[in-house]
């Protein structure tokens, strides 16, 4: 009777070792299931917190390259500009010396006849020449305040602006 006991306490021993590890398994198999579909849930939520970082780094790209565009055609355009101003600041500089070349013929022959002139005309040429002077010192005097003014404004951009 001992024999049979322990041949069917044997059988309920295997019996539930078998059961236990079939559950073992399975809940192994589910385990490992909802561990893949965990792994998928993080993988979406990782992508989905860096979206908006990733969304933000193209804008900022295409923004750049907008502003690079705009900068670039400015800088153009002011070149284009430069050049145009010293093309004409040139050609006034030629007409200019031109005119300054006619003068000082004309103060050449004037100084010439100068000697054989009467008095009155040589007090009148005086009065020009002085008249003249005055107009010509004038003039430097207002060429030098606008030459200080555009040194200053030039000195305060080159300091305000940025260095990268």
């Amino acid at each position: 009777m001992l024999d049979a006991f322990l041949a069917k306490f044997y059988k309920a021993v295997i019996v539930v070792l078998l059961v236990l590890l079939l559950i073992s398994l399975g809940f192994g198999g589910w385990e490992s299931s909802a561990l893949e579909r965990s792994e998928t849930h993080r993988e979406e939520d990782i992508a989905k917190a860096v979206k908006p970082y990733v969304d933000a780094i193209d804008q900022a790209q295409e923004e750049k390259a907008t502003i690079m565009q705009t900068w670039s055609a400015k800088i153009i355009e002011v070149e284009q500009n430069a050049i145009k101003k010293i093309q004409d600041a040139n050609a006034a500089a030629r007409s200019a010396d031109l005119a300054a070349s006619g003068l000082s013929k004309q103060l050449s022959e004037a100084n010439k006849r100068l000697s054989t002139a009467p008095k009155e005309t040589i007090i009148e040429y005086t009065i020009t020449n002085s008249e003249l002077l005055e107009a010509c010192t004038a003039e430097y005097r207002s060429m030098a305040e606008k030459a200080d003014g555009h040194s200053l404004d030039a000195m305060r951009l080159n300091e305000s602006w940025p260095i990268d």
